[in-house]
């Protein structure tokens, strides 16, 4: 089995709705992704390009960086906690990769020191 990462990074402002303390207040952080991809066959000798892997990530990046996390789909309806964030990027990420690759895991930080991960339940 093979496992290749990339780590891209977005910055983005959000508040937690149902969190009492100072993170239902406005802020911002400037998030780092890390995607772990898996596969067990080499094609031309790579499980997968990380031209690609880093050009999907940050399609979907895209919509977020720079923007107010409540106001974008799916956050506008669920909290935009780096635990959703992580599981959100895992979810639309997984259907745009080659048949043979798939997700390991999704890790989002909020700081150099606070993060979550998001990987499929066996």
């Amino acid at each position: 089995m093979y496992e290749l990462g990339v780590v891209r990074r977005f910055s983005a402002a959000h508040r937690l709705r149902n969190y009492n303390g100072k993170c239902e207040n406005l802020h911002g952080h400037n998030y780092t992704v890390e995607v772990v991809v898996q596969g067990d066959r080499l094609v031309d000798g790579m499980l997968v390009d990380f031209s690609l892997l880093k050009q999907l990530l940050d399609a979907l990046l895209g919509r977020l960086d720079h923007g107010y996390l409540n106001d974008i789909e799916p956050f506008t309806g669920i909290e935009p906690s780096a635990e959703n964030i992580a599981e959100h990027l895992f979810r639309e990420l997984g259907p745009h990769l080659p048949d043979h690759v798939s997700i390991v895991s999704v890790k989002v930080w909020e700081t150099g020191d606070n993060w979550a991960v998001y990987r499929p339940g066996t």
